[in-house]
């Protein structure tokens, strides 16, 4: 998928191939792209590991020239591919992948996407390809992302980054999308202390925030990582108190007592123990 305008040419030997019209999706990515929403590495890294096998379709703006309807073209010459970009409220551009090709009604319909002023047509491109075509238009500038699967229930939000891992057959954790999922039954969370004291400004206005709480009556801070959530290991804070105590406005007092002063990677969880 390129910027208007912009050829593309098979990136292996192996003479991948495009397909223009609405073929059946042989390799369904919908249900791991659904999955992936979780953000965990393990449900990115299937998603990933799927792509060699998948489709991904791409809306397109003009007909691709030497691609017949329906008909499937070797990617081993220069093929123009012109598609369509979603905007955000702020004019930010994103690349646009779907996962089946009837999947790309409901947004077309409410943009009014058209190909060459005639009814929309999508190309079939392999996933893989797709993923990386993508990748090479996402310049942070004009254009900040990729959506898979754009207004449905499995759309995903990649960032150029979290895209990157994916291409480079190392995906990373969604951070974006774990705030929203409880912690799991049998992770496994790498717990140590922290190697170098927390910077003292952090260090003292932590103390003097907890000093203000009486509802909390014990604390430990520790460096933790978990693979499937973080990128970086990174400070928790544990806090005891009553299963009564309002905890949400307690993890806001010390998130906005702390909150500028949290050493890299900049985050802190914050937890909560019964006492």
């Amino acid at each position: 998928m390129l910027r208007p305008g912009t050829p593309l040419t098979a990136p292996t030997p192996d003479e991948p191939t495009a397909t223009t019209g609405a073929p059946e999706a042989a390799g369904d990515l919908t249900e791991l792209v659904t999955r992936a929403r979780r953000g965990l590495r393990r449900d990115v890294a299937a998603f990933e590991a799927a792509l060699d096998a998948g489709e991904l379709f791409v809306p397109l703006r003009t007909h691709v020239d030497g691609a017949p309807e329906g008909e499937a073209v070797a990617l081993d010459h220069e093929l123009e591919i012109v598609p369509h970009f979603l905007s955000d409220d702020e004019g930010r551009g994103f690349a646009a992948l779907f996962t089946r090709p009837e999947l790309v009604e409901g947004i077309a319909t409410e943009l009014g996407w058209r190909t060459d002023d005639h009814e929309l047509s999508v190309c079939s491109l392999p996933a893989r390809v797709a993923c990386e075509l993508a990748l090479g238009v996402i310049d942070e500038q004009a254009v900040f992302g990729l959506v898979l699967d754009a207004g449905q229930p499995s759309e995903l939000l990649l960032r150029r980054a979290e895209l990157a891992s994916i291409v480079a057959g190392t995906p990373v954790p969604l951070v974006g999308y774990l705030g929203d999922l409880p912690p799991l039954e049998g992770e496994e969370v790498l717990l140590a202390e922290p190697s170098d004291p927390p910077p003292p400004a952090f260090t003292h206005a932590l103390e003097r925030c907890l000093a203000e709480l009486p509802e909390i009556k014990g604390h430990r801070l520790a460096r933790t990582f978990n693979r499937e959530r973080d990128l970086e290991p990174h400070l928790t804070l544990r806090l005891v108190t009553d299963p009564s105590a309002d905890r949400r406005a307690l993890a806001e007092r010390v998130i906005g007592a702390v909150g500028e002063l949290v050493p890299p990677p900049g985050y802190i969880d914050i937890l909560f123990d019964d006492g």
